[in-house]
């Protein structure tokens, strides 16, 4: 009797760092999109060490690194947030230098 819940123990220690790593990837691809897409949406405004950083989250997450990735995509996403909001800033900024008050 006792046999068959150590078996059930023994699989689902087994399975829960699996569980834990495949979440981790799943949450590192998403953050990882959506830092790329805010990167795209700064345009002409692309900050070099977004792109940067970007490479070296794939690289990372390509090493089965899945915590340093996201980390590292989380900075980028920032980053890529910062160059959007500078974009839209200087976009202002011109419209007031061009067309005045």
């Amino acid at each position: 009797m006792k046999k068959p819940l150590l078996t059930i123990a023994i699989s689902l220690a087994l399975s829960a760092p699996l569980a834990v790593q495949a979440g981790e990837k799943e949450d590192f691809e998403e953050l990882y999109a959506k830092a790329q897409s805010t990167h795209k949406d700064a345009g002409t405004f692309q900050w070099t060490v977004t792109g940067d950083r970007l490479k070296a989250a794939k690289s990372a997450a390509d090493n089965g690194e899945h915590k340093k990735a996201k980390t590292m995509a989380n900075e980028a996403l920032k980053l890529a947030e910062e160059s959007v909001a500078q974009r839209k800033k200087q976009q202002e900024a011109w419209r007031m230098v061009a067309i005045g008050n």
